[in-house]
């Protein structure tokens, strides 16, 4: 059961992989900007911390709520999770094309392509504060307390954090 329970969890946390992306939609430069953070931060980078909020470990759960439990992630497990993953890589070699294509910029054609892909993105972290929702009502005030409790995990440095980019690696001279 703990396998199913594990299973679903990370499902959860893979269909709801990058939320982050469309809260910082508003923030966002415009397109064409340089993007923030330095090399290594920019279209490409579209991928969030989206796992779940109400984390289950170590949490004790009776056998009523294991049930209930798989039932919503059953309930909620994306049909065709690959083809997600595969039209947002789709999305984001379109961006790449425009970008590198010699000419100016089809600037409507990639804020189209943007759009698309945090469409995407925002149903996916609507669906996953739906299910954290269902899960939430299941738990007792115990469990909950139990949750808000435990220290929040440290997120790493993301793009555009503020903090200056990692110089870039040192270029050996060969005399």
């Amino acid at each position: 059961m703990k396998k199913v329970l594990m299973a679903t969890a990370l499902t959860l946390g893979m269909m709801t992989s990058a939320v982050s992306f469309a809260h910082a939609q508003e923030a966002a430069p415009a397109v064409g900007a340089p993007p923030p953070g330095g090399p290594g931060c920019g279209p490409m980078h579209h991928h969030g911390m989206g796992g779940p909020i109400l984390k289950l470990d170590g949490v004790k759960l009776t056998s009523a709520q294991k049930k209930k439990l798989k039932a919503i992630f059953d309930a909620n497990k994306p049909s065709d999770p690959k083809a997600d993953m595969e039209q947002i890589h789709s999305l984001h070699q379109q961006e790449r094309e425009l970008l590198t294509t010699p000419g100016p910029v089809d600037q409507a054609k990639l804020q189209q392509i943007e759009q698309q892909i945090s469409t995407m993105q925002t149903e996916r972290a609507t669906q996953r504060l739906q299910v954290e929702t269902q899960v939430h009502d299941i738990l007792t005030k115990k469990q909950l307390k139990q949750i808000a409790e435990r220290p929040e995990p440290q997120m790493p440095p993301m793009c555009g954090n503020g903090a200056p980019p990692a110089p870039p690696p040192a270029a050996t001279e060969s005399k």
